[in-house]
């Protein structure tokens, strides 16, 4: 079954302590007989689930999305609910193995007062849930995960908001192009990334008229980059984790040659720099949301709530997670009658669209339509603009 973990101080902020306790108590766990679950889950209010991975290499990802979600769910709940009706959050936090995704997905389905899945983090976790949405015939919507790689068959039951990484490379390469930058070294982290973007990238490159070079998957990310930073590219793509990035960045042998290291949504740049500690090294980030630090009126209201609710900083993830949510609790205001699993897939699957205050989700052909995608940086001098 699902276990509860708390994450390592070392890359908490102080903050998140007593936040992750909250979280774990408030999170569902344990073996109880279907009895037992029974009479526990006819008691609770309407529940949306969040299942998350907080093992070691994904926690940087999850912690912020999370923030960011339970922001949301505190702030509608403090107006009101759905229609007068608390909503509540239960987050089930996995160490990604096969066996925990399995006790995770059972554990919601089999939760009688479950309406909707939603806000799955990170990518591994988003597509092990929406291939089991897929071949499951519960209807239960699995709404907003933080899924990322273009080729899952998404199946009926998920119902994405976010850009994949295909689009966030298509964003950063174009940008890049247009400035006169012909050549293209790419960086995997793992043998995992490479197998997962290696063809779009492939793909993408020849269609932009770029000379690709991908370098082989190293065992020691930092001996690779000092062999990169001494060479004359002009332009690196990483392809991995916040962990892996500065692993890769530490290596790094600064020059007079202006070059630019591209990391995608999945790494948490603020983490990095953080991480970092004096070292600067510049990075753009793609990010599947609007810049945090912008004028729309969801950033704007989600930064007030977040200072609310949760001394942190605001960052693209959390910010990711408070989208998840809104988007969820926006979909669920259209049931029509009982908030039940049933009319609440209905109401996904009409797939109107929505417009979170500047952030507009739309389908076509049952499709995402318009997907986001910004970039933010860490500059030469440590900051992180965007």
């Amino acid at each position: 079954m699902p276990i509860i973990r708390t994450m390592p101080d070392s890359i908490l902020y102080p903050s998140r302590r007593h936040f992750l306790r909250a979280t774990a108590a408030a999170s569902t766990v344990a073996a109880l007989s279907p009895l037992a679950v029974a009479q526990a889950t006819s008691q609770r209010s309407p529940t949306v689930a969040q299942v998350i991975d907080s093992s070691n290499l994904i926690q940087d990802i999850s912690k912020d999305f999370l923030v960011g979600s339970r922001t949301a769910w505190q702030e509608i709940n403090a107006a009101g609910g759905v229609r007068g009706t608390t909503i509540r959050h239960s987050v089930i936090e996995t160490d990604g193995s096969a066996a925990q995704i399995n006790g995770a997905w059972a554990q919601i389905r089999n939760d009688s007062s479950c309406i909707a899945s939603f806000g799955t983090c990170a990518d591994g976790m988003a597509t092990a849930l929406t291939q089991q949405g897929r071949s499951d015939s519960s209807e239960l919507a699995h709404s907003a995960p933080w899924l990322q790689s273009a080729s899952v068959d998404r199946g009926v039951n998920t119902f994405p908001i976010f850009s994949t990484r295909e689009q966030q490379i298509q964003h950063a390469l174009k940008s890049m192009t247009s400035v006169g930058v012909d050549q293209l070294v790419v960086v995997y982290a793992s043998d995992t990334d490479l197998r997962q973007n290696r063809s779009d990238i492939q793909r993408m490159a020849q269609t932009l008229k770029l000379k690709l070079q991908e370098m082989p998957v190293h065992s020691v990310l930092s001996q690779q980059a000092a062999q990169i930073s001494n060479s004359s590219t002009p332009l690196m793509l990483f392809l991995g984790g916040t962990p892996e990035l500065v692993q890769f960045l530490r290596g790094w042998t600064s020059t007079s040659v202006l070059r630019h290291i591209i990391a995608l949504a999945d790494v948490n740049l603020l983490t990095a720099q953080q991480m970092m500690g004096k070292r600067h090294v510049p990075v753009i980030g793609t990010q599947a949301v609007p810049m945090v630090s912008g004028s729309l009126p969801i950033v704007r209201r989600f930064r007030q709530a977040l200072a609310k609710y949760y001394d942190e900083p605001p960052t693209a993830l959390s910010l990711a997670g408070y989208l998840s949510a809104r988007y969820t609790f926006e979909v669920l205001q259209t049931v029509r009658g009982n908030l039940n699993r049933s009319a609440v897939f209905e109401a996904f699957d009409r797939r109107q669209t929505v417009d979170l205050e500047g952030f507009r989700i739309s389908y076509e052909n049952g499709k995402l339509h318009n997907a986001f995608v910004t970039q933010s940086m860490i500059r030469a001098d440590g900051r992180v603009m965007g």
